[in-house]
Parts: structure tokens; C-alpha cells; sequence
């Protein structure tokens, strides 16, 4: 005879799964008016400044605020960022030079013309969203999904400028390296070496403070549905490959500046040290000449 409590039925209801991208392809984004009505565009990210106010750019119709979006004359849109990068959709050069100059005396630090990403955008509402080749492909140009896609091609742009001024402090420090190697001392001024120890210690700073390139988007909080074009997007430029070995790069120049900061300062009390004893024996002669020139 079976016992009550096999009798009784279990029933279990599973908990529905609400976190965002779980179920990526059944969540529906709202409509919204296309921002770009061209079937197919080009998008170019590029790094104008070392940092940018963007609270203080005015002249432009704003779309959206973070990132800050504005719509260009010429029926282009930009994305500027605070760290420096600004990206373009369908914009011509005339349109580009004039948002340069017009975010110019609102910008800080040089940029760097060859740090840039480009990508064609296509359109088309029975295609997969992502990259596909050369080509990004969207079901629609709103608002979020340029928003997005401006959001990934400015972390790239981003990690391309510090790729190409790691390699360049790299290659500062190899020959300081050299020097110690071969003789054990600079050939460098100390104020050259200070210079490069300061810059192998602000691009791991400017890495880690601005960009932020690990960190989700904001939007995607609000819009979980585009949750899987920004895997796609972030695993085809690689960021999280690329700012790990970034970061390694930027380790090792973290502890070169130690070494030479530490090797400049035994050099220092090595000098101090042998002129203090030049001042003793010099007080010492002195001593014994007036003691026993009498």
C-alpha cells in the first residue's frame, strides 16, 4: 500500500528567467523611427582628443546623451565620447571636418589620425544581427542599435590608441634597458628618463579611467534585447582579447618605470654617498695640514 506522501503529487513551476540576454532571440525591442534611411552606410570611429567636455558642445541636434549622440547637417550622426573617440555614421568629409572643429577648443590632449576603425553598415530586416565580414548588419538604423554599435567601434578605436603608445614607450624603455645591461648606468638625462617613466605610468592610467572597455553598455540595461549583437560585435573586434594583452603590455611597463625609478635613486645616494667621503678626507687633510704644518 503506498504511503501518503507518494501519493501526493509534486508539482514544481519553474521560475521564469528575467535576466537580461538569456533569451535573446525571443525578447522584442520597441519600434523606432530609423535615424539613417540609407539601406547601407559607412561608420568610422576615430580618436580626436585625449579627453573631450562633451557637456559643452553645443550647435548640434542631440539625439541622445549618453553616449552623446547629435544628428550632423547632412543627414550623418556622430557618437562622441568623453575619452576622446568620436564615431561617424554616413557622414561625409566636410561633415567630419566641421564636428572636429567644432569639438576642438572643447577637447584636451592629442589624438591619433591612425588609430581608426571603419565598418560598412547594412540594413535589412531578414538578415541575423552582427558582424558578418567586412559588414555589420542590423534589422533597423534606430537609434539603440547605432547607439551600440558606436559604443563597441569606440572601445576599439580606444585600444588601438594605446596599443600604438605602448608600442611606442616600449620602444623608450628598450634602449634605457640596454644601457643597464651593457654598463650599468644611462645614457639618458635624468629629466628623459623622469619623461619616460611618466608615460609608461599614465597609459595604464588612462586604460583603466576613461574607457572603461570591459564595462557594459548603460543601454543594454534598459534594452536586454541587444543583448546578443553586442557579444557578436564585442567578439569580433576582440576586446576583451585585446585589452588583456594590453593590459599585460602595460604591467610590464608599469614595472619597467619601478626599475628605473629604483635604479635612479641608487645611482643618486651612490654620487651622494661618494661625496660625502670625498668631503671627509678633504675636512681630514685640511686637519692634519694645520695641525702639523705649524
Amino acid at each position: 500500500m503506498d504511503s501518503p506522501i507518494e501519493k501526493k503529487k509534486i508539482r514544481w513551476t519553474p521560475r521564469p528567467r528575467t535576466r537580461p540576454g538569456l533569451h535573446v532571440k525571443t525578447e522584442k525591442l520597441p519600434f523606432q523611427r530609423p535615424v539613417i534611411a540609407q539601406p547601407e552606410f559607412t561608420a568610422r570611429a576615430i580618436m580626436a582628443a585625449e579627453r573631450i567636455d562633451v557637456r559643452t558642445i553645443a550647435g548640434f541636434e542631440i539625439i541622445a546623451k549618453s553616449p552623446f549622440t547629435v544628428k550632423l547637417g547632412g543627414g550623418g550622426v556622430a557618437a562622441i565620447f568623453r575619452y576622446g573617440a568620436v564615431v561617424l555614421f554616413n557622414a561625409s568629409d566636410d561633415e567630419k571636418a566641421r564636428l572636429l572643429q567644432t569639438i576642438a577648443p572643447h577637447s584636451s590632449g592629442a589624438g591619433d589620425v591612425g588609430a581608426e576603425e571603419t565598418a560598412t553598415i547594412q540594413v535589412d530586416a531578414d538578415e541575423e544581427e552582427g558582424p558578418a565580414g567586412p559588414c555589420i548588419k542590423i534589422k533597423n538604423a534606430d537609434r539603440l542599435r547605432l547607439q551600440l554599435i558606436a559604443e563597441v567601434m569606440a572601445k576599439a578605436v580606444m585600444l588601438s590608441f594605446q596599443e600604438r603608445r605602448a608600442a611606442r614607450d616600449f620602444d623608450l624603455a628598450e634602449p634605457l634597458a640596454r644601457d643597464l645591461a651593457e654598463d650599468g648606468r644611462f645614457s639618458a638625462k635624468p629629466a628623459e628618463l623622469l619623461k619616460a617613466v611618466g608615460n609608461m605610468l599614465l597609459a595604464e592610467n588612462r586604460l583603466n579611467g576613461r574607457a572603461g572597455v570591459l564595462d557594459r553598455p548603460d543601454l543594454l540595461w534598459d534594452n536586454p534585447g541587444l543583448s546578443g549583437l553586442y557579444a557578436r560585435l564585442e567578439g569580433d573586434y576582440e576586446l576583451h582579447d585585446r585589452a588583456a594583452a594590453l593590459d599585460r603590455k602595460l604591467t610590464t611597463l608599469s614595472h619597467t618605470s619601478e626599475t628605473l625609478v629604483e635604479t635612479m635613486r641608487y645611482h643618486s645616494s651612490h654620487r651622494l654617498e661618494v661625496a660625502i667621503l670625498l668631503l671627509i678626507f678633504t675636512e681630514l687633510c685640511l686637519g692634519l695640514y694645520g695641525h702639523f704644518g705649524h
